[in-house]
């Protein structure tokens, strides 16, 4: 798949749905896990495997020699391609990972857990608990997951700002979408209960977006998400 000028792929699986991947992996990554613990050893080759099963998605065979570096802060940029954003997420087991063509790009996945107060206060406004108190027990976990999600994949945009100290972001509660700071934020549904938010810098430029579910033993063609700016421009 060849994508637009400002398209942006994210890609959601299981660990274990990236098992059969892992022939994408650089000799080089694969050394770099052999160097890890084995719990984070797993949850990089999964993370990796997945971006490089995405990468080849949206740009091509040929990012399978595309060298992935990482800044001083962990954010991890295409060596061989720096106007191409791409982030890579973890939660429990889930993954989920986005490529953005000519633009900085976050991506954070979140399996719900039950909130504590510090973690509302850091993910929530006043306002958004208010919305939160009013919603049957069952939603709460998730819709919290849902707003700690946006503010994690806007601070991966630039890489720059303190992801674990992020102000609440203003808005409805259950919002889909909105901008903040020059960025533009989307909370996707690829996964039932599992909430994952992609955010991208340059909003004034229209975006596509596409989600694509890896699951095992098969590898489905990306399918449209709906936009929230509209069309790729041409």
């Amino acid at each position: 798949m060849s994508p637009a000028r400002h398209d942006i792929l994210v890609a959601c699986a299981t660990a274990a749905a990236t098992a059969p991947h892992t022939h994408l992996l650089s000799a080089e990554e694969r050394r770099q896990a052999r160097g890890y613990a084995p719990h984070r050893a797993d949850e990089f080759t999964a993370g990796r495997t997945l971006l490089r099963w995405a990468l080849e998605r949206a740009l091509g065979r040929w990012t399978r020699t595309c060298r992935i570096g990482s800044t001083d802060r962990g954010k991890p940029v295409l060596v061989d391609l720096p106007g191409t954003g791409i982030s890579v997420s973890h939660s429990q087991g889930t993954i989920a990972v986005a490529v953005a063509a000519g633009r900085a790009v976050g991506v954070d996945v979140q399996v719900p857990v039950p909130p504590t107060q510090g973690l509302l206060r850091r993910c929530c406004s006043p306002a958004q608990q208010r919305e939160l108190a009013a919603l049957p027990a069952e939603r709460q976990a998730v819709a919290v997951a849902r707003r700690w999600a946006i503010h994690e994949a806007c601070a991966k945009v630039t890489g720059t700002t303190p992801i674990n100290l992020p102000a609440p972001h203003p808005g409805a509660l259950l919002a889909d979408g909105g901008s903040r700071r020059g960025l533009r934020w989307r909370v996707l549904h690829p996964l039932r209960g599992v909430a994952v938010c992609v955010a991208y810098d340059r909003p004034q430029n229209p975006a596509t977006l596409a989600l694509a579910l890896l699951a095992p033993h098969r590898a489905p063609a990306p399918r449209p998400h709906p936009p929230e700016d509209g069309p790729t421009s041409p």
